[in-house]
C-alpha cells in the first residue's frame, strides 16, 4: 500500500472505530481468525504453550581432515517431524534432515570445505510463482545454493543466487574462516525462490571462534545455546503453509508472490512455544532472526502474561553480526530484524525458582502503520526459561565479556559515496509489484565496481513505508549514522537531509553485515572491501523483497 492509501486508511479508521473497542474487535477481522482457501489454520490458542523442551541443533562433524582443512558433507533432504507434541509430523526440507540444520563450529584460520548435496524431490514443497525473475520457465522448480551469511569467501563459494544446482547434483564450497569470531548462519539463496526454500527449513548456525573469544571464559558447552527465531503457519493437519499477503493483509491465491509473510505461530529452533530448564547462572544465547519478514522487539519478562505489568530482566549483548562488541551493552529490549544476530548473556543467578518468558512487541509489518488493530498475529510470547535446575557444583562459574579494542573506520578515508534508493512499485489498485533498488532489478547490468582494499560510504535512502534490513555479501561494515530526509524534495530529485544525524545504538556499534533502514531515513554505512575480487550481491533480507526484486549485484575489482 502506498503512502497516500495508508494515510486514507488511517483517517477512515479514526473516523469509524471507537477508541475503546479497537482491541476487543480486532480479532473478529484478523486473518488468524478467518478460514483460508488452503485449509483451516491452527491458531496459537489451539496448542498448549510451553509443554515441549527446546531442541538444540546437533553439531556436525567433519568426514575428513587434511592440510587444506576439514571436509564436511551435507545433504539437503526432505524429512518430517512434529513441530509441537500435539501435532502430527510436518514435512520440511532440512540439512542432514534437521530443522534447523546442524551447527558448524569452526576455528579462525582453519579453512573448511563443504560438499553440499541436493537430494530433494523434484517437486517443490510449496507452489512456485513462475512470474518472478529467476523462477520463470525453463528454470526447474527445485533448485538450491547455500550461502554462508556473514562470511568472507571467494565469489565461487559465496552462494550466488544464479549458481543454483538441482536434485542429484552437488557442489563443493570452501570457507577460509579468515575473520573475527562471530555468529554466522547458512541458508539457501536460490534466485526467485529463496523465500520458499528458507521457509521450508533450509537454514542453520555456523559458529566461528578465535583465541580471543575462547580466552574470555564465556558460558560454554550446555550453557551456550543457539536460538533461531521464526514464524510459521500450519494447516489443520499440522503441515507448513506458505501464505504471503499483499499490503494490508490482503490474501493471495496459492503460488502468487506477496510482499509480506507473517506466520501465526512462533518457532524457536523449529519448535512451537518451547521451554528450557536452566540453572541459576549465566547463559550465552546466540540469537538469530531467521524469519522471512517479521522483526522482533524482544524482552525477558517475569510477568505471567504480555498484558500484565512488565517485570523485565536486564540482559547484556556482547556481540552482533560481525563478532564481539567493544564492551557489553546492558539492555531491557532488543530489536532484531530478519538475518540479524545478537550474542547475548542472560544471568539467571538471582532468579532461582522463577519463570522468565521471552516476549516480543514489534509491530508487523515493522515499524507498523495499522494503529487500531493487528492485521497480522502479534506473536507476543515465544518461549520460556524455567530456573528450576540445581546449580551444578561441578561446573565452573563464567564471566561477562571483557572490553576489547575495536577498529573504528574513519569516514574521511572513504574513496566514494554511493546512494541507493529503496522503492516499491504499485499497480493501479495499490498492490505491490515488487521492491527495487534504484528502480533496477537483479538482472539489470552491474553499476557498482568497488576496488579491493578500498573503503566506500554507502547510503540507503528508504522511500517505502517499511523498514528494510540491508545485507551485503563478502564484507562486514560499520554503521556511521541514520538521518531523516525531505520526502517531497527527494521526489523532485534533491536529497535534503533533515534533523540531526543519529549515531548507531551502542549494540549496533560493532561490525555488521545486516542493518535496518527505517522508512523516510537514510542509513549510511562504511564498507571496507577486503578479501577477494569477483561478483557478489547486496539486498534486503526480507526474503520476499529480495526475491522480487530488491537485490543487486556488485563486482569487486583489483
Amino acid at each position: 500500500m502506498n503512502s497516500k492509501s495508508r494515510r486514507d486508511f488511517l483517517k477512515l479508521g479514526i473516523a469509524s472505530v471507537p477508541a475503546l473497542v479497537l482491541r476487543e474487535n480486532a480479532g473478529a477481522q484478523s486473518p488468524e481468525n478467518k478460514a483460508s482457501s488452503q485449509g483451516a489454520y491452527r491458531t496459537p490458542d489451539l496448542l498448549e504453550r510451553f509443554i515441549d523442551p527446546l531442541p538444540v541443533p546437533p553439531r556436525i562433524a567433519p568426514v575428513g581432515n587434511g592440510k587444506s582443512g576439514d571436509l564436511y558433507r551435507v545433504r539437503m533432504l526432505e524429512s518430517s517431524r512434529p513441530l509441537h507434541s500435539q501435532l502430527p509430523p510436518a514435512k520440511f526440507w532440512g540439512y542432514e534432515g534437521h530443522y534447523p540444520g546442524p551447527t558448524f563450529e569452526a576455528m579462525r584460520g582453519r579453512p573448511i570445505h563443504v560438499e553440499w548435496e541436493n537430494r530433494l524431490p523434484l517437486q517443490h514443497i510449496f507452489p512456485v510463482d513462475r512470474h518472478i525473475h529467476g523462477a520463470m520457465p525453463p528454470a526447474p522448480l527445485v533448485r538450491t545454493v547455500p550461502h554462508l551469511h556473514g562470511s568472507r569467501t571467494d565469489s565461487f563459494s559465496d552462494g550466488l543466487p544464479e549458481k543454483w544446482f538441482v536434485p542429484g547434483q552437488s557442489v563443493r564450497f570452501s570457507y577460509p574462516n579468515d575473520q573475527r569470531a562471530a555468529t554466522l548462519w547458512y541458508h539457501d539463496h536460490a534466485l526467485g525462490i529463496t523465500r520458499l526454500n528458507v521457509y521450508a527449513g533450509l537454514s542453520g548456525f555456523y559458529l566461528l571462534r578465535d583465541e580471543q573469544e575462547l580466552a574470555m571464559n564465556l558460558p560454554s558447552g550446555e550453557y551456550e545455546i543457539p536460538l533461531s527465531l521464526q514464524d510459521r503457519t500450519l494447516d489443520s493437519q499440522g503441515q507448513l503453509v506458505y501464505a504471503p499477503t499483499q499490503e494490508g493483509g490482503v490474501a493471495l491465491p496459492q503460488g502468487v508472490w506477496g510482499p509480506n509473510f507473517f506466520g501465526h505461530l512462533p518457532l524457536v529452533n523449529g519448535a512451537i512455544y518451547p521451554y528450557l530448564n536452566v540453572e541459576p547462572r549465566m547463559y550465552r544465547f546466540r540469537l538469530l532472526n531467521a524469519s522471512n519478514t517479521r522483526f522482533y522487539n524482544l524482552y525477558f519478562n517475569l510477568a505471567k502474561s504480555p498484558t500484565d505489568i512488565p517485570s523485565l530482566v536486564t540482559f547484556h549483548q556482547i556481540g552482533s553480526d560481525g563478532g564481539l562488541l567493544e564492551r557489553p551493552v546492558a539492555l531491557e529490549k532488543l530489536l532484531i530484524a530478519p538475518a540479524e544476530r545478537a550474542d547475548l548473556i542472560v544471568d539467571f543467578s538471582h532468579l532461582a525458582g522463577k519463570t522468565v518468558t521471552l516476549m516480543n512487541n514489534a509491530m508487523a509489518p515493522y515499524p507498523g502503520w495499522a494503529l487500531f488493530h493487528a492485521i497480522y498475529p502479534p506473536l507476543n510470547e515465544l518461549m520460556q526459561f524455567r530456573v528450576v535446575r540445581r546449580l551444578s557444583a561441578t561446573r565452573k562459574s563464567f564471566s561477562m565479556a571483557s572490553p576489547i579494542s575495536l577498529l573504528r573506520l574513519n569516514p574521511a578515508q572513504s574513496v566514494v559515496t554511493r546512494d541507493f534508493v529503496l522503492t516499491e512499485r504499485m499497480d493501479a489498485q495499490g498492490r505491490s509489484l515488487g521492491m527495487f533498488i534504484d528502480h533496477k532489478g537483479y538482472s539489470d547490468p552491474v553499476t557498482e565496481f568497488p576496488k579491493l582494499g578500498s573503503m566506500e560510504k554507502w547510503r540507503f535512502i528508504n522511500m517505502t513505508d517499511d523498514a528494510h534490513p540491508m545485507h551485503l555479501h563478502l564484507v562486514q561494515y560499520q554503521i556511521l549514522e541514520r538521518q531523516g530526509f525531505d520526502y517531497g524534495s527527494f521526489l523532485q530529485g534533491k536529497l535534503e537531509l533533515v534533523g540531526k544525524p543519529r549515531p548507531p545504538a551502542p549494540n549496533e556499534a560493532g561490525w555488521k553485515d545486516t542493518a535496518i533502514v527505517n522508512p523516510r531515513e537514510v542509513l549510511t554505512i562504511l564498507v571496507p572491501f577486503l578479501g577477494y575480487t569477483g561478483k557478489y550481491v547486496y539486498h534486503c533480507h526480507v526474503v520476499e523483497h529480495e526475491d522480487n526484486d530488491m537485490m543487486r549485484p556488485f563486482v569487486v575489482v583489483s
